[in-house]
């Protein structure tokens, strides 16, 4: 049995493959986003997902701030698009991969799936913020049989 530190935590987590999503949102710093692989479906009644993001990102602060952001589930040949997101805000564009809602939500372009959320309650854990977000509108990518992009063992994982 090995002692619970933060390093093998992270160690027996990165076990869990997890799919890959960029959430956008918008505030008074601009448009941000962030890759995340904390995304999971809570409730079917009332309709209800979470998203962790770190409290420090650019992007936490805009969804605190707007209170509502853009999920893109990626598929797997979009990993270029995932190592983008996951760099510091400063160094992110959003007009040479993103395309606007109507209502202004920022999503991937030609994402596996693009959903809209509204916030509805948030939470804290630790170094991050817990939003609990209402779906709004969804838009899924039908065109073939598209695999996701998926994270595992630190790395990105491609389902063949």
């Amino acid at each position: 049995m090995t002692s619970v530190t933060s390093d093998v935590f992270r160690k027996a987590m990165a076990h869990f493959a997890t799919g890959v999503a960029v959430v956008t949102a918008t505030s008074d710093e601009g448009e941000q986003g962030a890759t995340i692989s904390a995304l999971s479906s809570v409730s079917l009644d009332p309709l209800t997902l979470l998203v962790c993001l770190n409290r420090k990102s650019a992007t936490c602060r805009a969804i605190e701030q707007s209170q509502r952001f853009g999920i893109s589930i990626l598929t797997n040949s979009q990993e270029g698009i995932a190592r983008h997101f996951a760099m510091p805000s400063h160094a992110k564009s959003m007009d040479e991969h993103c395309i606007r809602h109507d209502d202004g939500t920022c999503f991937v372009r030609d994402a596996l799936v693009q959903i809209g959320v509204e916030v509805i309650e948030t939470l804290r854990g630790g170094t991050h913020e817990i939003f609990l977000a209402r779906p709004v509108h969804i838009t899924m990518n039908e065109d073939g049989e598209m695999p996701p992009l998926l994270y595992y063992r630190g790395t990105f994982d491609l389902l063949a």
